[in-house]
């Protein structure tokens, strides 16, 4: 699950970041209800937790209308006034000073032009900031921060400024008509030529046809990219490649032959052998009958 809500943060940041330009280090406006209940959880230092959150650094502000909104509370939000001055202070320029939700609504404005994150425990104050365009809200929940999904409206905004973008300007529709008058005139001056040189009138039809298909395809006369050759997979090389079946052939061979011949070897040492017996036998056998002669 964890993964997932960071894939989701991670998401919505980006949202902000390409829809509304949103930019590091992010500037997070807070209000005293947040202040308080990061004291009142011990949720950490503002600006740590806040980074961890937007995954990029990020400057926790406060405007003085929160901060005086904090004193008149009493004793009980004296701690968290305290935590409200150690932070960044934003020039609100109200005198006498508004209630804190009122002051960061005129801050924020209509489109939000600085890019804040609103952070507030105020559900009203959060209900406002959704209809506002790139209204980016972050709230508390128990032990955690949270940064709010993008609402419908917001969707909706940046679908129709992506719209606005992919349409033609008036400086490139003026280009445009320049380019078409002058391939007109290109046109008109070939028919002149080819009525005054005498050409036939197909050939002359002919080319204006194949010009004017030219035109609606390539209307600004852009040069086409040069096609690549795409590199396929080539097949082995058939020199470094072997069969298989003839090495084991070839082992076969050379087994039956060294076999072959290492049979023959023993056959040739039996011979040699008994041939030697023989000899022996025969010496034996003449050696009795000298000494039986000599007694």
């Amino acid at each position: 699950m964890r993964v997932k809500k960071q894939k989701q943060l991670r998401r919505h940041v980006s949202f902000y970041k390409t829809c509304f330009g949103f930019r590091e280090p992010f500037k997070v406006l807070c209000d005293g209800t947040f202040v308080h209940h990061n004291l009142a959880q011990r949720l950490g230092a503002l600006p740590d937790s806040l980074s961890t959150l937007l995954g990029a650094p990020a400057k926790p502000i406060v405007s003085r209308c929160v901060i005086a909104e904090l004193k008149k509370l009493g004793e009980a939000y004296s701690g968290s006034a305290l935590a409200a001055r150690r932070l960044d202070l934003i020039k609100c320029d109200h005198d006498p000073s508004l209630p804190a939700s009122e002051c960061l609504t005129t801050l924020v404005g209509s489109h939000n032009e600085e890019h804040y994150f609103v952070a507030t425990q105020d559900v009203d104050l959060r209900k406002r900031l959704r209809k506002v365009h790139g209204g980016a809200l972050i709230y508390a929940n128990n032990t955690s921060l949270v940064l709010e999904p993008p609402s419908d409206t917001q969707r909706l905004y940046a679908k129709m400024g992506e719209i606005e973008r992919n349409r033609l300007s008036e400086r490139e529709k003026h280009l445009l008509t320049l380019r078409e008058e002058k391939l007109n005139k290109k046109d008109d001056e070939v028919k002149r030529e080819d009525g005054a040189n005498g050409n036939d009138a197909a050939a002359g039809a002919s080319s204006l046809q194949m010009n004017n298909a030219k035109r609606k395809q390539n209307p600004l006369g852009v040069a086409d990219r040069p096609v690549l050759k795409r590199k396929r997979a080539k097949g082995p090389n058939p020199l470094s490649c072997k069969k298989k079946s003839k090495k084991v052939e070839q082992k076969n061979t050379e087994q039956r032959s060294t076999a072959t011949a290492n049979v023959a070897g023993a056959q040739e040492k039996k011979k040699k052998a008994r041939k030697k017996r023989k000899k022996s036998t025969q010496n034996s056998g003449s050696e009795k009958i000298d000494t039986s002669a000599a007694s």
